[in-house]
């Protein structure tokens, strides 16, 4: 059980970025790349979410969050899972 334990957690990231890469690109008409923060409650909803890195525009920061926010809530994290995430987000 332990075994299949610990490929729960190493593949949950996995996951997690199937779920992003679903939800789409950001529909604003601004250049530049947004890092966003997150992090994932016990649930699969968000605990935390923020820029870490503005893009540099509002619009694009703004709808970063969106996009993280669009793919929650995410499944639940087995013990012993990566709960901290950030992804970049690229405007055109």
């Amino acid at each position: 059980a332990d075994a299949a334990g610990s490929a729960a957690a190493s593949n949950y990231p996995g996951l997690v970025m199937r779920r992003l890469s679903r939800a789409g690109r950001p529909r604003v008409n601004a250049r530049g790349e947004a890092v966003v923060g997150f992090t994932i409650a016990d649930n699969g909803g968000l605990a935390a979410l923020g820029i870490a890195r503005s893009s540099g525009s509002a619009a694009l920061d703004r709808a970063a969050l969106g996009i993280v926010r669009g793919a929650a809530p995410f499944p639940k994290p087995p013990r012993g899972a990566e709960r901290r995430f950030s992804i970049r987000i690229r405007g055109r």
